[in-house]
């Protein structure tokens, strides 16, 4: 076991909590957290030593300055101890909460795509059912390797502080669980929610999912004050969620969101216990939903379908996004909400050197969360989602160019069309549309095919492309798989230009708009 050690993306971290009683000396602060600036376990793990010793210190000083003159020892009941570990273990649990849920909130068109996301860190894109299954058991211990090592750390760090009564037997632990709490009379889907959502940051589309699912839960079980909620109660909530129809993964959405708010309300002294905490309904065969990527009948389908074939722009496809959109997921195999974002400053023209310094000049789709001059935000994944993607030549064949140069506001969006709903997604409306064309008009009945397909598609004929694994990552916007991937500044232009290049959809035809 290491610890304190953490991981983010693919970068270590050294993370340790803050007692509570010492955070007014760091400003409020939970926990340390630095960046190990490694992506190597082992190598990670060598600089724990170091950041601990200094930790210490702070800590040492912190309750010196807290104490005083008086500073001493002070014994608190099993009780207390055990609320403040689960505390601490809520609070590391729920650290990234707000970026996660912002970026999941984009993806929620596609069901099981912010899922799949967060599972495939390091699985390729068409890995198997298996596979996915052999990464998730990777990583719940990986998981529960570094919260054993914690948990351990902190009771030490307990034991030292407040004596013995830190080193309370299970039993009694297992009894503090079940303690009343003082009587808080607060609801879950307002004044928990409220409080929960103001403390965490989470975005307007967190909230309202969150909200719903409090509502959904008082409808089917009894209106109650938070703290006189029952684990028989969320039992029998999964129960009607799953006899009035609801999937396995909307269940589990739920029972995750009604976790949440509860564990958040225990954690603040207002519950007893999170009564919630652990319960879920088992995917029986999680990879029959996995997406799948589109086959080439599927392709020549689409692209001869009345979009490309008679010209129609559908007002529900949003006109000219209706045609440009698929192309662009095809060709570039970037997320939906990646290109339906697009700027006209994002179609960018840059000059380049060739391997003998020779320069060339080419068009690239620059796909970034930065804010333009306009005002206008973009929304990325992660970091590694920034990137320059060269424009395929059949894009411009096709007029992709001379559609943007034409465009009427050269300030403005690439699809004007496309308006953000209240969460400011710009494709939620597009994707609603998407579906039903490619089922009823396309004749693509398989619902695990969907836009995001498109992403599948991509990564499949690039691999049959010969192009370079970190080639294929810079383009999708992965994240490295190593520690070397750290290193340098990624491939030129150049070597990005001659990738996109070489790949094709053999087979495949498209006539121009």
């Amino acid at each position: 076991m290491c610890t304190y050690l953490a991981k983010r993306g693919a970068t270590y971290y050294f993370r340790r909590a803050i007692p509570v009683e010492l955070r007014p000396a760091f400003g409020g602060r939970a926990e340390f957290m630095l960046s190990l600036r490694s992506k190597d376990r082992a190598e990670a793990k060598l600089r724990i030593p170091a950041h601990t010793v200094e930790t210490d210190k702070l800590l040492s000083d912190a309750m010196r300055s807290v104490g005083g003159k008086a500073s001493k020892p002070v014994a608190l009941s099993a009780a207390q101890i055990e609320r403040e570990r689960q505390r601490w273990e809520y609070e590391q649990s729920q650290a990234d909460y707000a970026a996660d849920e912002s970026f999941a909130a984009d993806m929620e068109h596609e069901a099981l795509g912010p899922i799949m996301d967060a599972l495939s860190e390091g699985v390729e894109a068409d890995a198997s059912p298996a596979e996915i299954a052999r990464a998730g058991r990777l990583l719940v211990l990986h998981e529960r390797e570094r919260a054993g090592a914690e948990l351990e750390a902190l009771r030490n760090s307990l034991h030292a502080r407040y004596g013995q009564n830190a080193r309370a037997s299970e039993s009694q632990n297992r009894a503090v669980e079940c303690e009343p709490a003082t009587g808080s009379g607060l609801y879950l889907d307002k004044d928990i929610l409220d409080r929960w959502a103001v403390e965490r940051g989470v975005v307007a589309k967190g909230k309202d999912t969150h909200e719903a699912v409090a509502r959904w839960f008082y409808e089917r079980t009894e209106r109650k004050p938070v703290e006189q909620i029952t684990r028989q109660d969320v039992l029998a909530f999964k129960d009607k969620l799953l006899a009035e129809g609801q999937t396995v993964a909307n269940t589990n959405m739920k029972l995750s969101r009604l976790r949440t708010l509860i564990g958040w309300a225990y954690q603040n002294d207002l519950a007893p216990s999170n009564v919630a905490e652990g319960i879920s309904v088992k995917v029986a065969d999680g990879g029959k939903m996995q997406r799948q990527p589109f086959s080439l009948s599927d392709l020549q389908a689409i692209f001869s379908s009345p979009v490309y074939a008679n010209g129609d722009r559908p007002k529900g496809g949003r006109l000219e996004a209706a045609y440009w959109l698929p192309l662009l997921g095809l060709f570039t195999g970037a997320r939906l909400e990646e290109i339906g974002q697009l700027r006209v400053s994002d179609v960018q023209r840059k000059d380049y050197p060739d391997q003998d310094g020779k320069m060339l000049s080419g068009w690239f789709l620059h796909i970034t969360g930065a804010t333009d001059d306009k005002g206008q935000a973009n929304r990325i994944k992660n970091s590694a989602s920034e990137r320059l993607v060269p424009l395929h030549p059949e894009l411009e064949r096709l007029g992709f160019v001379d559609y943007v140069e034409k465009l009427p506001d050269q300030k403005g969006r690439v699809f004007p069309d496309l308006k953000p709903n209240i969460f400011g997604r710009l494709t939620a409306k597009w994707g609603e549309w998407c579906g039903p064309y490619l089922r009823n008009v396309c004749g693509i009945t398989d619902r695990r095919k969907v836009f995001h397909s498109f992403r599948h598609t991509f990564k499949d004929y690039v691999r049959r492309a010969r192009i370079a694994e970190g080639v294929q990552r810079q383009l999708m916007g992965h994240a490295g798989k190593d520690v070397a991937d750290d290193y340098g500044s990624g491939y030129d232009l150049h070597s990005l230009a001659e990738a996109m290049a070489s790949y094709r959809v053999p087979g495949l035809e498209i006539g121009k708009a």
